[in-house]
């Protein structure tokens, strides 16, 4: 095959691969955090009052929104749905997970009080 004319190299038709890092980035932000979440949420069931769960729900929460950050400012993340991932996409899961991680949280402390009496 000839080479390409003026020295430069043949474009790739293949989409560049996510690096390992990316990968385990997106596995926390898609699963493992999410799982974490619930977990803390039942230990403050559990424990049936304001604690250091608290702190950890809302530090596990910050930390989501820091790698999910990450995996798209420096290492070309994806969403979801494989494609390629945008600040408007991350403007749209902080939301969401400040919305249901938030709400989730104001639940389970309602029925602790509720359910004190």
């Amino acid at each position: 095959m000839p080479a390409p004319s003026g020295g430069q190299a043949p474009i790739s038709a293949q989409p560049e691969q996510a690096g390992c890092l990316s990968t385990i980035a997106r596995i926390i932000w898609i699963m493992a955090g999410n799982f974490a979440l619930v977990v803390f949420l039942g230990l403050i069931l559990q424990r049936g009052t304001f604690s250091y769960f608290d702190a950890i729900f809302w530090a596990t929460v910050c930390a989501l929104l820091f790698i999910r950050y990450a995996d798209l400012k420096w290492l070309r993340g994806l969403g979801a749905d494989a494609q390629p991932a945008t600040m408007k996409d991350w403007g749209k899961y902080a939301r969401l997970l400040i919305l249901i991680a938030g709400g989730a949280w104001v639940v389970v402390h309602a029925l602790l009080m509720l359910f004190r009496r």
